[in-house]
């Protein structure tokens, strides 16, 4: 049987956690939570199938207080058991939590009428078939259903039985493909640092992979794993894993980040639009919510697109996610399901772009596949990345890198770029265009090196700038050694005989030859940059035949005489001063040279 983790759905104190317990043999109440009768937040147990594997299980609080620990217990979830009490039947909290489950993607869900021995066969029979009724009424869905006792243990191996016969056989919930895991715990143990649990869906993660924690975009290396107290090599979804994490701080961690793979879609965001369950009300057009999705939870703005079951949200704190991922949108402040919503595009969208998207939208079908993110994509933007799913697109399209791009898109870029350098005076980091020109950092460098490969720009100290010539990306790892060197130390220059770099000599030679440094005497390096900057400043406000003394040189530059003497000199050879001790003429301005 494949891996799953189940949780339970219900009203507060239809026996939600003694069911669990009668399940698993684990209590998964806290003591606080257990002396005050009522769940609050996730709890979490686990019992093993018939094939020598486990399944897990999630604890959901009742209350309506903590609906949004409920939302973020259920996004994992393979089967729901829908609890319900024989005594009080169907709650409001009962639906609200069938509500989540729908809007969440649950679909595979057991009706469990539980208390079945605190009431007569009668009883029992309308309860359950009230329930069902409502089920099908709120979600669409017309569940197995089965009688328990939780407490006298009444029909609970009939019920783990006919969990393990639905999971084999149930439809499974859509999945993102790639790892990922919501975190939903995170703590330090000696000898391992930080450690984080959560559900893992997608695929599989192992023992030393890389990955990524966003939002902040951390890079992790999983140090350890373990799942149902057993230590593993391989966690395989869906199961509740604890990863040991290198790379990151337990202060650094919470609650709603998410642990990811290279490729996996996920993006962390402020701003989405999302398709509604229903056309928003009318009313206040820029409401505060509350947004639940994965584990995370948010206050947001919510923005109804006009005539439209479209919306835009404005997030107060980047979430992450993927398109076409599930959430819910609470009243903020109260705990009324509002909506049950889907992502449609991640990031926002230029001013200009916004009213071509919506008939866009419109257009898309009630199941979202990937593929219909890159369509997107590629018809608003010009370009999509490659789904991890592969599926091609139909089009006359360029592939760059993970990236699918139109050739118009392509050749605007181009264009854009260029322009945005304009002249060689003018550099930007790649950061900076990225912002800019409004396009993914990591297309945008796939487009520099492009141009860069056609001479019409160049990286110079990290910044790019129009213009062929030489580029850091050609030289030997040495050399960027060697100039990184020169440029840190900065006006106290690089001595070659100090530093007793091997093979230095070769690569400064080299340096000089292709201007990136200039040699001072003997044996002393600048930066050129530095040189033209010093140079600018010292002969500012001078006209040609103009003397200066080395006194006003040390007072303008900030030099001390050990590198004030060799720069004069440089400048000499460089024909912009002649010595005349103990002054310098100036013989020619920078302007026109530099």
């Amino acid at each position: 049987m494949r891996n799953a983790v189940i949780g339970t759905a219900g009203h507060v104190d239809h026996g939600k956690t003694a069911l669990i317990h009668a399940l698993t043999g684990i209590m998964t109440a806290r003591k606080h939570e257990q002396d005050r009768g009522m769940t609050m937040d996730l709890g979490f147990a686990w019992f093993p199938d018939d094939e020598g594997g486990a399944v897990g299980v999630i604890d959901v609080p009742g209350h309506e207080r903590y609906i949004r620990n409920m939302v973020s217990g259920v996004w994992s979830l393979d089967l729901a058991l829908l609890v319900i009490s024989a005594e009080e039947g169907w709650m409001p909290m009962t639906t609200d939590h069938l509500r989540v489950l729908s809007a969440m993607g649950v679909s595979n869900v057991i009706l469990v009428v539980n208390k079945c021995d605190l009431v007569d066969a009668e009883t029992l029979a309308m309860v359950e078939e009230d329930a069902l009724d409502k089920c099908m009424e709120i979600a669409d869905i017309l569940p197995d259903s089965i009688s328990v006792s939780a407490l006298e243990g009444t029909n609970i191996q009939k019920l783990r039985q006919m969990v393990l016969k639905q999971l084999r056989t149930g439809e499974q919930p859509p999945r993102m493909p790639g790892s990922h895991l919501y975190i939903d715990r995170v703590f330090t143990v000696n000898g391992i640092g930080t450690v984080v649990t959560g559900s893992l869906a997608g695929e599989q993660i192992e023992h030393g992979q890389k990955m990524t924690m966003l939002p902040g975009g951390q890079q992790v290396q999983v140090k350890a794993l373990q799942s149902y107290k057993k230590d593993l090599k391989t966690a395989v979804p869906t199961s509740r894993v604890a990863v040991g994490l290198k790379g990151v701080a337990k202060k650094d961690v919470e609650r709603g980040h998410c642990l990811v793979a290279s490729g996996s879609g996920f993006k962390p965001i402020k701003d989405m639009l999302v398709r509604l369950d229903f056309e928003a009300a009318g009313g206040k057009h820029n409401r505060e919510v509350e947004v639940v999705l994965g584990t995370a939870h948010s206050l947001a703005r919510l923005i109804p697109l006009k005539d439209s079951r479209f919306a835009r949200l404005k997030i107060s704190d980047a979430i992450s996610c993927h398109w076409g991922q599930k959430l819910v949108i609470i009243r903020h402040g109260g705990s009324d399901i509002l909506h049950a919503a889907e992502v449609v595009w991640m990031g926002e969208l230029e001013r200009s772009l916004r009213s071509k998207v919506q008939p866009m939208l419109e257009r898309l079908p009630e199941k979202l596949e990937t593929h219909l993110e890159q369509q997107l994509g590629l018809e608003i933007n010009g370009y999509a990345e490659i789904s991890v799913s592969e599926r091609s697109l139909s089009g006359d399209y360029v592939t760059l890198g993970r990236w699918l791009a139109t050739q118009s898109f392509q050749q605007k870029s181009f264009d854009k770029i260029v322009e945005l350098l304009g002249s060689e005076t003018t550099t930007f980091s790649a950061d900076e265009i990225s912002s800019k020109l409004s396009i993914e950092i990591g297309l945008l460098e796939l487009l520099l090196n492009q141009l860069q490969e056609q001479g019409l720009i160049r990286n110079q100290g990290g910044v790019w700038q129009t213009g062929g010539g030489a580029d850091e990306a050609q030289l030997s790892e040495l050399a960027l050694t060697i100039l990184q060197k020169i440029r840190d130390n900065g006006k106290a220059g690089f001595e070659a005989e100090r530093e007793k770099i091997p093979g230095a000599q070769k690569e400064l030679r080299n340096l000089v030859r292709l201007e990136f440094i200039i040699q001072m005497e003997g044996k002393l390096y600048y930066p050129l940059d530095l040189y033209q900057e010093l140079v600018v400043e010292i002969l500012q406000g001078r006209a040609v035949g103009d003397k200066m003394t080395i006194a006003q040189a040390r007072e303008i530059s900030g030099l001390s005489r050990k590198f004030l003497i060799p720069l004069l000199n440089r400048m000499s050879i460089d024909g912009f001063v002649r010595n005349e001790n103990p002054e310098r003429v100036v013989l020619k301005l920078p302007q026109a040279e530099l």
